[in-house]
């Protein structure tokens, strides 16, 4: 080979490479309130769980919209003792450590000289390039040295924590007490028809349609991840490793080739790429980066020192925590598919149990870590196999250019990955797909696809005042169980023919929480000096059963304070709270309004109070966009949206009609009753009774002792003659689809549902009728209400013909059932599935199906 000539260039260098892009995503410790658990949640979680992509770009869009003092303030307030390696968690562990640290800043300092030459390749790069990223890829996070001072003093430290919480407390108080700007959204909204939203001045998760009563579930910045994707370095952890990361740039070629002879030379070599992170995250901690995607946590001291070149001598991997730069590398290392860390579409946020990452992660923990599964084989010969080559790569590296040792270390590193796919993983993709089928998410954000066109709020009875006391009284469980019920039933094959591209959703309205019973104080009060005012605990005889007294003075109470004046603020508690519900649904659906409905589920006590309401309501409510905004804030008697369907459930209404002498009556001007008359109809709002409603239905068990029938409200003379109908159990088989002739069921029908040989009627051609009584013909299908005046009423109230309707009863025992039953509707599958079918049926539907009634059939002979 012939010499080069003297004026000939000098060999190439590898060119440099940009800093590689940073993986950033927003991460929760929310996952139990995501999950709508039925059961109270009694501690905070430890694990976080990351956004969808979506999510989290929202969320970081609105984190950059901040200033550099506003974050700093954010973070030095909320999340200062969040994430792994937080300070304010270690203070008491190094407390006794202050004086080693001129000691770590002289290491430092001489590392950082010995680094700085052995980098000498990388340093024509300009400082403001690494200035300019720096600021980008960690949100322009100020310096770590004086954003937060590590406390000292354990029982500060617990001061400020019940500090902050106090805070917090107060401003979601305030929060939930907010009623003129609802149409303002303040914070990020995440999950499902967003339920929830994120608060970045408070750095947390709330939900936003009831009130949070739990400790703050915090929200984090993941940058870099410990170990895996559910343990996210804090603030300062990751701002300080992204530090040492920039200095140290693992990323370019010539890293490689360093730290395969750092490698080659032992701990002793690696101690020179090591970069020392400070004293308050730990005595002696540093890290060491493998390359631009991972490092590893170390620690310097003797015990460890030693422990780390025993471990080199037997050929194995040293010590260390490893630390991923980025939330897909860190998703890829707990062993999720390269297509699950970085699919925008897939969100692991929101699971029933847990997402299939968590529980790999959960078999992870008590097995060798992914990287040393990656540098070993099952066969003990192939053990000794993999650190041997790369050594041996690393030692013939010490007489080779860095080009060539980089070449080498390069198809050693190749030669491994290929190796590591060959093995099966811990988890088969089949095995993958069913953990995740069964872990699906009760809501989440990629299912906005499906738009919801039905809201159903929730209006819950007496007893709520316990929820002040017991959370497991609180009527959100009660909301969530329901909902869980709900999107089980619709996967039923009838009924997902019948709901087709549509979905619901379910509020809890928690008119108890707001009822402020404190009267002012009139002319003659203060004339006379009537100020004395006592409550329920001034009264109480005290040597009762505590339980039982508190029983009596927070759920019965209820009931005499509805018949007392306080009557009317009930009624506006319970409109306030659920036109909020509505206000906040429409600043977050603008076009709910044009294409949903509302429904209302009244239980108990509350369909008392929903019926009042109705009552009163106007037949029709304009939209909210054609309210005055006064009209809107200032209405507290009426509901400002339009109710299609109302389920009484374990109602006593048919108590408080008969105390009034009212009844009930179809209102004029909705769906049934456009072209109703006089007697048929009421076009009369202020008529205790003549609900604006489309449909009513009155549902109960029989073993509830608080439920009364509603078909004499009606009319007294036909409800002798119609028993309540049936809700056929969901395990029965009525709920497939019917195909047989109706014929062959008519004998097993009542008389009134032209059941028996001698009930049949003639059908007209191109008519079809209804059980109910109503009659649709024409070319369009209008309908028209036929029979005696009572026959038309039932059927101008729902599409069945009856008010009444009952559930099966699960129980062995009436007397054991009467205890439990008042309680029992929001569990109970066979009242979700008769929910769903009758607020997404149509008159077609219910013919086809036969859905809605146990004893719904149609007349031999019908016509289509």
């Amino acid at each position: 080979m012939s010499a080069l000539p003297p004026d000939a260039p000098p060999p190439e260098t590898p060119p440099l490479l940009p800093i590689p892009k940073l993986d950033i995503r927003w991460v929760h410790a929310g996952s139990q309130h995501l999950d709508l658990l039925p059961t109270p949640i009694t501690a905070a979680s430890t694990t976080y769980k990351a956004f969808a992509v979506e999510e989290s770009s929202r969320i970081e869009e609105r984190w950059q919209s901040y200033g550099d003092e506003e974050r700093t303030k954010m973070i030095r307030e909320w999340g200062s003792t969040e994430g792994e390696g937080a300070p304010a968690r270690t203070a008491k562990v190094n407390k006794h450590k202050d004086k080693d640290k001129e000691v770590i800043k002289e290491k430092e300092k001489d590392r950082r000289e010995s680094v700085a030459s052995s980098h000498s390749i990388d340093n024509d790069r300009s400082a403001t390039t690494e200035e300019e990223h720096d600021n980008k890829v960690t949100g322009k996070i100020p310096p770590v040295e004086g954003l937060v001072e590590p406390k000292t003093n354990g029982v500060g430290e617990e001061d400020e924590v019940e500090d902050l919480d106090t805070r917090y407390k107060d401003l979601i108080a305030k929060q939930q007490k907010e009623y003129e700007n609802l149409e303002l959204i303040a914070g990020v909204p995440v999950s499902q028809d967003s339920l929830f939203e994120v608060s970045l001045p408070t750095l947390s998760l709330h939900p936003v349609f009831w009130s949070h009563t739990g400790p703050r579930v915090s929200v984090l910045r993941g940058t870099w991840f410990v170990s895996d994707e559910t343990r996210p370095a804090s603030w300062e952890l990751a701002e300080e490793i992204e530090r040492g990361y920039l200095e140290i740039k693992p990323w370019q070629p010539s890293y490689k080739h360093e730290l395969a002879i750092a490698m080659a030379l032992g701990p002793a070599g690696e101690e020179k790429l090591k970069y020392n992170l400070p004293a308050k995250f730990g005595s002696g901690l540093g890290i060491i980066f493998e390359d631009g995607e991972k490092g590893r946590l170390i620690t310097t001291g003797t015990l460890t020192y030693i422990s780390r070149a025993f471990w080199s001598t037997l050929r194995a991997r040293p010590s260390g925590t490893y630390v991923y730069r980025g939330y897909g590398p860190a998703a890829l290392a707990s062993g999720k598919d390269k297509a699950d860390a970085h699919s925008p579409t897939r969100s692991q946020t929101h699971s029933r149990r847990g997402s299939s990452s968590s529980q790999r992660s959960l078999v992870l923990e008590k097995s060798p870590s992914m990287h040393q599964r990656a540098l070993s084989k099952d066969t003990s010969s192939k053990k000794e196999k993999l650190p041997e080559t790369i050594v041996g790569a690393a030692v013939k590296g010490l007489g080779l250019t860095a080009t060539e040792t980089l070449s080498g270390v390069k198809k050693t590193a190749e030669g491994l990955t290929d190796d590591r796919q060959e093995r099966p993983g811990v988890f088969s993709a089949d095995n993958r797909n069913a953990i995740e089928e069964e872990n699906a998410p009760l809501v989440d954000s990629s299912e906005d696809d499906t738009p919801c066109t039905d809201l159903i709020l929730v209006i819950h009875g007496i007893g709520q005042q316990l929820a002040a006391v017991y959370e497991a009284y609180n009527f959100v469980y009660a909301g969530n169980q329901l909902r869980q019920v709900v999107r089980k039933q619709s996967a039923n094959p009838a009924l997902a023919s019948i709901i087709r591209d549509r979905r619901c959703q379910i509020l809890p309205v928690q008119w108890r929480a707001s009822l402020d019973l404190d009267g002012e104080k009139t002319d003659e009060d203060k004339e006379h000096g009537m100020d004395n005012r006592f409550s329920m605990a001034d009264i109480t005889i005290n040597k009762s059963i505590p339980y039982v007294r508190e029983l009596t003075n927070s759920v019965l109470l209820d009931i005499p304070l509805f018949m007392s004046h306080h009557r009317q603020k009930m009624i506006e508690a319970v409109c306030l709270q659920a036109n909020r519900l509505y206000r906040l649904w429409i600043a977050r659906n603008p076009d709910f309004e044009q294409n949903g409905r509302v429904h209302i589920i009244g239980h108990s006590l509350g369909s008392a109070l929903v019926t009042h309401i109705l009552s009163n309501q106007p037949t029709k409510m304009p939209s909210l966009s054609q309210l005055p905004k006064q009209v809107i804030t200032g209405t507290r008697d009426r509901f400002l949206f339009n109710t299609s369907n109302l389920f009484l459930c374990g109602s006593p209404l048919g108590i408080f009609l008969h105390l009034e002498g009212a009844q009930l009556m179809p209102r004029k001007g909705r769906e049934r009753t456009m072209r109703s008359p006089q007697d048929e109809a009421l076009d009369r709002s202020g008529k205790f009774g003549c609900l604006a409603i489309d449909s009513l239905y009155n549902i109960f068990y029989f073993t509830d002792p608080i439920a009364y029938t509603l078909n004499a409200a009606v009319d007294v003379k036909l409800a002798g003659k119609r028993p309540p109908l049936a809700i056929t159990s969901v395990t029965a088989p009525f709920y497939a689809p019917v195909t047989n002739s109706f014929s062959a069921i008519s004998s097993y029908l009542p008389s009134m549902l032209g059941g028996g040989p001698s009930d049949k009627k003639p059908i007209r051609p191109g008519v079809i009728r209804l059980p109910s009584g109503i009659e649709m013909s024409g070319p369009h299908g209008e309908e028209r209400l036929e029979g005696s005046r009572g026959e038309r009423r039932f059927s101008a109230l729902n599409p069945h013909g009856n008010v009444d309707f009952y559930l099966p009863s699960a129980g062995v025992s009436e007397y054991l059932d009467m205890i439990t039953a008042h309680l029992s509707y929001w569990s109970d599958p066979s009242f979700a599935a008769f929910l769903l079918a009758e607020v997404f049926s149509t008159r077609l539907d219910i013919m086809r199906t036969g859905l809605g009634l146990a004893r719904q059939a149609m007349e031999e002979g019908l016509a289509l």
